[in-house]
């Protein structure tokens, strides 16, 4: 059976040298749409990581216009992502750009004027809050893959709607991009979807498709079947789990869950539905 792909996390965006390369194919990214929907993928959450570039605000507005090249020509629906907002906060239009975003993580792996992410370990400042409560009243859904567990945790004390767009569980694997039971089921109890990624670092032995299922199910058996999905981190990672080559190894993911016991159902909801829920009734 196949079943269409949401796909809430890939930096390919960030490794396009031109719109053809996505569109058309290519030999050097995870990820480009022949292959995607090869892979059955019909919505993909692309992202701009700015903070992790040597010239971030050249790169927001690299990847702001990449994005604006391909998303009209794309068969596959695209949503904007914005990892580390400082180059947003910084830019003289920062209202009109915020509403090209359907999903914002306010840091990424360092320190901003916002809060700490995962290579810190300081909360939220009060612009931070603020602003998270900004963003959320305009419709943006906020991310907490990137923030450390302090400023993670004052986010989820301000009672918004989160998901973790690439993260495993801590529990599987002690790893600190790795969400705590708790705050699993603090995204969940707000509506959340936790995504569950392909990083081996993340997954932890020897990262395979069965290593991907394991966190999976664990996610499943904390919050039902509903806030479970993935975000595969493809271009974002140099080496992939055992056993993957690309975004056409989804269907393999899949069957993996059908020969495991899921039901159709199940397989549908973590592979697309549930992710479908919160960005298309945002």
């Amino acid at each position: 059976m196949k079943y269409s792909v949401f796909d809430a996390h890939v930096d390919t965006l960030m490794r396009l040298t031109s719109p053809q390369e996505y569109l058309k194919g290519n030999s050097r990214t995870h990820l480009d749409m022949p292959r995607a929907l090869q892979g059955s993928v019909s919505q993909l959450v692309t992202a701009i990581c700015a903070e992790a570039e040597k010239e971030p605000d050249t790169a927001f507005i690299r990847g702001m216009s990449m994005f604006e090249d391909i998303v009209h020509s794309s068969t596959i629906e695209l949503y904007l992502m914005l990892e580390g907002c400082q180059p947003l906060v910084d830019h003289p239009r920062m209202n009109e750009l915020i509403q090209r975003f359907s999903i914002i993580s306010l840091t990424w792996n360092g320190q901003n004027s916002l809060g700490g992410g995962i290579g810190t370990d300081t909360g939220l400042t009060e612009k931070g809050k603020q602003f998270a409560a900004e963003l959320d009243k305009t419709g943006v859904i906020l991310d907490v893959s990137h923030l450390c567990d302090r400023s993670r945790k004052d986010l989820l004390m301000l009672g918004l709607r989160t998901v973790a767009t690439h993260c495993n569980c801590r529990a599987v694997h002690e790893f600190p991009r790795n969400l705590p039971d708790e705050d699993i089921k603090e995204i969940a109890s707000s509506g959340g979807v936790v995504g569950i990624t392909f990083v081996p670092d993340f997954l932890g032995g020897n990262a395979s498709l069965d290593t991907i299922a394991d966190h999976l199910e664990h996610l499943v058996e904390l919050t039902g079947i509903n806030n479970a999905g993935f975000g595969s981190d493809f271009d974002g990672v140099r080496n992939l789990p055992e056993g993957m080559k690309d975004c056409t190894s989804w269907p393999d993911i899949l069957e993996l869950l059908d020969k495991r016991g899921w039901s159709s159902d199940d397989i549908a909801s973590v592979a697309g539905n549930n992710w479908r829920r919160v960005f298309l009734n945002n």
